[in-house]
């Protein structure tokens, strides 16, 4: 019998109140040292598959 797979692939990304986004944390924090945006950071745990744009936009949404 196979054992069903029912985790879901997910990715992080870092996203600032401008609407910028990027995959890479590295970058995020060094993005963040210099102020490049204006505020810090903030993280999303998004599946594989998901509509990113569409995604930080709702997310800014919320926070607005």
């Amino acid at each position: 019998m196979d054992s069903l797979n029912t985790s879901t692939q997910t990715q992080f990304i870092y996203y600032w109140l401008d609407g910028y986004w990027i995959t890479d944390k590295e970058e995020a924090d060094l993005m963040d040292s210099i102020n490049a945006f204006g505020s810090l950071h903030q993280v999303a745990e998004l599946p594989l598959y998901a509509n990113i744009d569409e995604e930080v936009r709702r997310l800014l949404k919320q926070v607005a």
